[in-house]
């Protein structure tokens, strides 16, 4: 397969990557606008589903951009994303106090991530000579599909989008540092573990929905602290989300393998 530069690079796939762009954008966004409007027990679980439609959108961004290379680059540009995502969510909702529309924020988080992604991608390509024809696309969409995975979780765990909201039930609490790392290893965990000569694009979906989910749970578990019963569907509706999306995933990766079988436990005593 050609090597060029269109948005799938060298890892075209089932599912094209316009589709999972527009679901990770406008689902990921929608769904953070729409929690607002359908209360403490509603909102925070739809929230939550924007996030996990911006790990997966995210994780196929990380699939494409790394396939140009051994997968070695999975966990750096995968932190780095996350480090802008961070930034430039708390960035959005800031500015969005400042001008008092507080319904700017995510759209300005958003927006801020492109910047500084093209930015970073721009740099690697142009200064350090990274040869990797889809690097500003892939790395505008990861830092983007960060973004949104941060505000989504925060916002299922403040209840709002409020910065203030943000700052004292995910900023002060630290649960930001704990958003940081799960999303960091939900986006890029996916194609580490299905990158290989028979990976497909359909089995690394389905491992990013099960990354996706699970981290919905630890979510919702967070979600304790600000009160009420929300945390409580936010962690059952990603337990749920999780074992039918892991299943998927196993069931793929047997179906896909030449041969399965049980290696047993390590022994009892050392041989």
């Amino acid at each position: 397969m050609s090597a060029g530069g269109s948005a799938d690079g060298a890892a075209a796939g089932a599912v094209s990557s316009t589709m999972l762009l527009a679901v990770g954008i406008v689902g990921g966004l929608l769904c953070i606008y729409l929690s607002g409007f359908l209360g403490d027990l509603i909102g925070p679980v739809v929230a939550g589903i924007g996030a996990v439609l911006a790990i997966i959108w995210g994780a196929d961004a990380i699939r494409r951009v790394a396939s140009y290379g051994l997968g070695t680059g999975v966990p750096s540009i995968g932190y780095m994303s996350l480090s802008v995502g961070v930034i430039s969510a708390l960035a959005g909702l800031s500015l969005a106090t400042i001008l008092k529309m507080s319904i700017l924020g995510p759209v300005a988080g958003f927006v801020i991530a492109v910047i500084i992604g093209a930015v970073i991608a721009i740099v690697a390509t142009k200064i350090v000579g990274m040869k990797i024809p889809i690097m500003l696309q892939c790395t505008i969409e990861i830092a983007g599909a960060a973004t949104l995975s941060i505000l989504g979780f925060a916002v299922a765990i403040a209840g709002s989008y409020d910065m203030t909201a943000i700052f004292t039930n995910v900023v002060a609490t630290g649960f930001i540092a704990v958003l940081f790392i799960m999303c960091t290893m939900a986006i890029q965990h996916p194609f580490n573990a299905c990158l290989g000569p028979n990976e497909d694009q359909l089995r690394t979906l389905k491992c990013a929905a099960s990354t996706a989910f699970l981290s919905m749970t630890i979510v919702g578990l967070l979600s304790v602290t600000t009160g009420g019963l929300g945390w409580f569907l936010v962690f059952i509706v990603g337990l749920i989300g999780w074992v039918v999306s892991f299943r998927a995933f196993v069931l793929a990766s047997i179906n896909d393998a030449a041969s399965t079988k049980w290696a047993g436990l390590w022994p009892k005593v050392e041989q």
